[in-house]
């Protein structure tokens, strides 16, 4: 009985250190068509249908349909840096500016 408490502790402070929910990233909303740059290089989306990003200098974000994704860039050093990650938030040009959740 002791171990599984002890494991069950242990997997709360290892959950407890990680990000909870894409809601604690900074929210970057552009329409269909819009694009904006956000600094760094070496940017990556998780889903390329809904936004692709520039791998030069300014990492620009380019909004391609409307939907929810994650993406980031490498900034500050050339060995590596840190990720600054943006919750993207594509809309319809016009269209509802808090679009139903994924």
């Amino acid at each position: 009985m002791a171990s599984s408490t002890l494991r069950a502790l242990a997997l709360a402070a290892v959950t407890a250190a990680l990000p909870a929910a894409a809601e604690e990233y900074p929210v970057l909303q552009l329409a269909v068509g819009e694009a904006r740059a956000i600094g760094g290089f070496g940017g990556v989306c998780d889903d390329l249908a809904v936004a692709t990003i520039t791998q030069d200098i300014n990492a620009t974000v380019k909004a391609l349909k409307a939907g929810t994704t994650l993406c980031s860039s490498r900034v500050g050093g050339t060995g590596g840096g840190i990720r600054k990650v943006y919750r993207v938030v594509v809309v319809e040009p016009g269209g509802d500016p808090k679009p139903a959740r994924p």
